[in-house]
């Protein structure tokens, strides 16, 4: 079963496989697999959380930022923190979806 999952390095958690092959399991495989990607999904709040503190420290940085430079270097990392807070939202939602798709 640990096959069906893969980490993603950007959103720094496991995501189930997008080219999962759902007919090499049995049905009582594909619940397991479906029931512990749904409690991952539902975990991906601490993951959401340390992202939070970390944009929140690139903000205060931007107070005591020297220069224009620094401050657009601060700014364009704590939009992709957000980028990927967005993400994982998404994400996490989405595990509705693909139990609604899952052929048993």
């Amino acid at each position: 079963m640990q096959e069906a999952f893969i980490f993603d390095t950007r959103l720094g958690v496991n995501v189930l496989r997008e080219d999962l092959d759902w007919t090499k399991y049995s049905e009582e495989e594909r619940a397991k697999i479906l029931t512990r990607w749904a409690i991952m999904c539902s975990g991906m709040n601490m993951r959401i959380s340390e992202l939070e503190v970390e944009i929140m420290e690139k903000l205060d940085q931007m107070y005591d930022a020297k220069d224009a430079d620094e401050m657009h270097n601060l700014n364009t990392e704590m939009m992709e923190l957000a980028s990927v807070v967005c993400d994982l939202n998404i994400l996490s939602r989405s595990v509705y979806a693909d139990l609604a798709k899952a052929h048993f």
